[in-house]
């Protein structure tokens, strides 16, 4: 009886590490895509507004462009650019800038007819804040990191 149990431990313990080793190199592939088009215009006023302000991304499956519809602009997820001005929620404390574009591009300029292309984003969950320029006035966000619709992009597995 001894021996039949041990047998059976060993080919267990023999289907477990091949189960791992094939489990180790399954990679998943997502079957749709899902493409995110957030669309920035201007409110009139020196702000500007974009249609999708948060985005849940699953970094698999997941690419994203910013489309113009009335002007130039461009977006940064990098400091200082993110950091919000006087009178706007401030950053959490631990927040690390940093872009989640592939190739880690930042401070990407769309104007109309001309969106900034599809970006897969890297494969870390976070959070990450970006601010959105105008590019008639580049010193100042018409859309702050912080602002009401904190604009970011919500990446995940």
């Amino acid at each position: 009886m001894k021996m039949r149990q041990v047998v059976f431990g060993v080919l267990g313990l023999i289907g477990l590490v091949i189960a791992f080793e094939v489990g180790r190199y399954f990679k998943f592939t997502p079957l749709v895509v899902n493409d995110y088009n957030i669309l920035v215009s201007s409110d009139g006023k020196g702000n500007c507004a974009a249609n999708l302000p948060i985005i849940g991304m699953h970094y698999s499956a997941d690419r994203v462009q910013w489309v113009s519809q009335d002007d130039h602009y461009s977006i940064t997820f990098s400091k200082p650019g993110i950091v919000p001005p006087e009178g706007y929620p401030v950053l959490p404390n631990d927040y690390q800038p940093e872009s989640p574009l592939e190739h880690d591009e930042d401070n990407v300029p769309f104007y109309p007819g001309h969106p900034t292309g599809l970006f897969k984003v890297h494969q870390k969950t976070k959070y990450y804040y970006y601010a959105i320029f105008d590019q008639s006035n580049p010193s100042k966000a018409c859309k702050v990191s912080t602002d009401d619709h904190d604009p970011g992009l919500n990446v995940k597995r």
